[in-house]
């Protein structure tokens, strides 16, 4: 390597002999290094600069007891004056340890006055001063970590069924609660039970299948399992009609009769189950004690009914009573 005296000798010859002009400028860029140099280092040597630079902090807290709601502050602005070479290795965080900040209560301690970390911070940057800090506090949003149990639970009033298909069991979850973890502010906020979707696909089969928990919008809650298993049966229905009589009782010496004497009967039935009508057991009365004077009507009752049918619905609900004299 070169001495410096070298190097000027060099450039004095350079600039004295004839050479290239790729040469010449070469030696001009290499004296504008040269000085720039100079500049630089001697620029350093100065004591007296004020700059900004940011010291860092680690704020310390019981993180299974507390969690941060967002970014926890990890410097402290400051204005500062000191000496070139000072300012420049503090500037890339050399010489900075980090000042810990332990925080035993976040929920109560939410802020750090800056003034109070001064004197702790000023003997770690000697000999830079700190002139002032420029942030006046350090805000802490953490809350509560808490834990709650919480039921789970499918609508079925939402749930979309394809055209004549019903819902034909309980409903089954499995597991049908679950433990829900997360800042305190966040799970008082969440509606409970807690609904479970399955979407919004036509149903026309039974329903065996797991379904994801959500998370809650946002990944600061957890949740002791991943998913939960729903079961429920789902059968298709058909509409018939059969015309029945309808049998007057407690008639005993009466000479009246019912008008009409039969009515209509529209009901549903399983399509697997469908059976011929001599095998519905279903049994229609018009009770005498029921009369109704001020109309002279009777209702309908049905006194049996299959347990295969669904939802009977008569053609009218009451006979007229008539004389049969």
């Amino acid at each position: 390597m070169r001495s410096a005296e070298e190097i000027i000798e060099f450039l004095k010859r350079s600039f004295n002999t004839p050479s290239t002009k790729d040469e010449k400028l070469k030696v001009v860029i290499l004296c504008i290094i040269i000085s720039t140099t100079f500049w630089f280092f001697s620029a350093l040597n100065k004591s007296d600069y004020v700059t900004q630079i940011n010291y860092p902090i680690k704020v310390v807290y019981n993180d299974s007891l507390y969690v941060a709601l967002s970014d926890i502050p990890d410097k402290l602005p400051l204005e500062v004056t000191g000496g070139g070479w000072d300012l420049m290795t503090r500037s890339f965080g050399f010489s900075m340890e980090p000042l810990v900040i332990e925080v035993e209560n976040p929920v109560r301690e939410k802020y750090k006055l800056s003034s109070s970390l001064r004197q702790e911070i000023a003997p770690r940057l000697d000999p830079v001063i700190i002139n002032y800090i420029i942030e006046d506090s350090l805000i802490f949003n953490i809350d509560e970590r808490v834990s709650m149990d919480a039921e789970l639970w499918l609508d079925s009033s939402q749930l979309k069924l394809a055209s004549n298909y019903r819902i034909t069991s309980s409903i089954m979850l499995e597991p049908n609660h679950i433990r829900i973890t997360g800042p305190k502010s966040m799970l008082d906020t969440l509606v409970r039970p807690i609904k479970i979707d399955i979407g919004n696909a036509e149903l026309n089969n039974s329903v065996d299948q797991k379904i994801s928990i959500k998370n809650f919008g946002s990944n600061l809650i957890s949740t002791d399992i991943g998913e939960v298993s729903v079961k429920f049966e789902v059968t298709e229905f058909m509409r018939k009609e059969i015309e029945l009589p309808v049998y007057p009782i407690n008639f005993k010496g009466k000479k009246a009769g019912i008008d009409p004497s039969k009515v209509v009967v529209s009901y549903e039935v399983i399509v697997s189950e469908v059976r011929g009508v001599d095998s519905l057991n279903m049994v229609l009365t018009a009770d005498y004690f029921n009369l109704k004077k001020s109309d002279n009507t009777i209702p309908i009752e049905i006194a049996m009914k299959p347990s295969f049918i669904l939802n009977p619905v008569l053609s009218q609900g009451k006979v007229k009573l008539k004389d049969n004299e």
